[in-house]
């Protein structure tokens, strides 16, 4: 795969996990977060192991042990997700969480001893003041507090899992390594959820539709193809295209969920939309 391709890919990646936050936040309705989160990811699993179960029969070593470790933070960050998007609108917890955007450049820089580069600072120093703008509203919301707190817990986690991710992926097979990965993320959701909040299904045709958009799409697709695009891409470029995430959830929260739109909002749409051009934007030379 070249890196054009793999830079698609994760575009289409980041935009599927995007459409998460406003299925998960109508489904935590009537559901506990821990449940939503144990259905969805025992259930991708499931389909994915399936569908690829060649790769899956292959796996060695490294690639189980990579998807087990990928599995473990990616529960602690979307449990700390879901808790938070309780409390704040779709669009705002998705940008606040991508603040991996800067978070992952800072962790290379303290992992190699070395100093970012001007223009991943300059990238990620306008994508954090887009964050800024977008929690600026949602700040004087009752436990919109907590909720943004929660969501920058998430956002440190979620750093973590990106740089991960590249390391884990460098020498494996991505797509086991995904595969497994969501595995131990519904198994680990499911342990947590039973004696702590107890196990919920859907309870209605529109929620089961819900559920299954959220395992085919944003899991089964979303989560184990990260993996394959990252294993092509720096760390530092995958984070930068975490960008398109909550763009995708803000959109969404407005046009469906009917979330309002501010001025403060748009600044920090642009933002980041500026933040994500000039990252990938290399003018050619002579």
């Amino acid at each position: 795969m070249t890196t054009a391709k793999a830079k698609i890919l994760l575009a289409l990646v980041f935009i599927a996990r995007g459409t998460s936050f406003l299925f998960s936040k109508t489904l935590m309705q009537d559901m506990t977060p821990l449940s939503i989160l144990a259905v969805r990811f025992i259930l991708a699993f499931l389909v994915l192991a399936v569908v690829f179960h060649k790769k899956l029969r292959a796996c060695d070593k490294k690639s189980f042990t990579g998807g087990v470790i990928l599995g473990a933070l990616y529960t602690l960050c979307m449990v700390l997700e879901m808790y938070g998007l309780r409390l704040v609108d779709t669009g705002v917890a998705a940008l606040i969480e991508n603040m991996a955007i800067v978070l992952v450049p800072l962790y290379a820089a303290v992992l190699t001893r070395t100093l970012p580069k001007k223009k991943t600072m300059l990238c990620a120093a306008l994508a954090v003041a887009g964050v800024g703008f977008l929690s600026l509203a949602q700040s004087s919301v009752r436990g919109g507090g907590v909720g943004i707190l929660l969501t920058i817990l998430a956002a440190l986690t979620y750093g973590v899992c990106i740089m991960a991710t590249e390391s884990v992926s460098r020498d494996a097979e991505p797509v086991a390594i995904g595969i497994i990965q969501l595995g131990v993320m519904g198994v680990l959701s499911l342990l947590i959820a039973l004696p702590v909040e107890g196990l919920h299904f859907p309870k209605t045709g529109q929620q089961w539709a819900m559920m299954l958009m959220l395992v085919l799409v944003c899991s089964c697709f979303g989560f184990a193809f990260q993996p394959v695009g990252q294993k092509y891409v720096p760390a530092e470029t995958a984070a930068v295209f975490t960008a398109i995430n909550p763009l995708a959830a803000s959109v969404l929260g407005i046009t469906v969920a009917g979330e309002s739109i501010s001025f403060s909002k748009g600044i920090g749409y642009v933002l980041i939309l500026l933040a994500l051009f000039l990252y990938n934007y290399h003018p050619r030379r002579p």
